[in-house]
């Protein structure tokens, strides 16, 4: 009887000796990813971690003020140097911004994607013109859209 008590308290003391190392790689890996957004390296990230203000002095009041709002909830989990040095259609824009809320802690909810997303084409537009001469005709039709409902030629979709 002694045997089997001594077995059963050095299983106990066992797993809870895992449970406890098991629980604390969780924790430390999930704050080295909290705290060093720079882990991983994108190409991107070595760009201009702002826009230039005079470009931003000739965007339109509604972009001025989504360009915060991208600021705020994008800077969360990465450079802001990643999405504005990247070249993306609407739509690679769409799924890139839609997989950036379903995030952990993005705190992006369906309306403010919707304006991250309606900026980050408007200013593929207006900064970004090489590439957006590039793109098939559907996505600058798109973005044209997106041009004029932030400029107020257009009401919202």
């Amino acid at each position: 009887m002694l045997k089997l008590m001594r077995l059963i308290a050095a299983v106990l003391i066992g797993i809870s000796v895992a449970t406890f190392v098991f629980n604390e790689v969780k924790v430390s890996a999930a704050q080295t990813a909290k705290s060093d957004k720079s882990t991983v390296s994108f190409a991107a990230d070595k760009g201009p971690s702002k826009i230039d203000p005079k470009v931003l002095a000739t965007y339109s009041p509604k972009a001025k003020a989504i360009y915060s709002l991208f600021r705020n909830k994008c800077s969360k989990c990465h450079t802001l140097a990643r999405p504005l040095n990247t070249d993306l259609s609407p739509t690679k824009w769409e799924e890139y911004v839609k997989r950036m809320m379903s995030k952990p802690g993005s705190g992006i909810n369906p309306s403010e994607a919707k304006q991250i997303w309606q900026f980050l084409v408007y200013d593929t537009v207006k900064r970004k013109t090489k590439f957006f001469n590039t793109l098939p005709e559907k996505e600058k039709q798109i973005a044209q859209k997106v041009v004029a409902t932030l400029e107020g030629n257009a009401s919202s979709n």
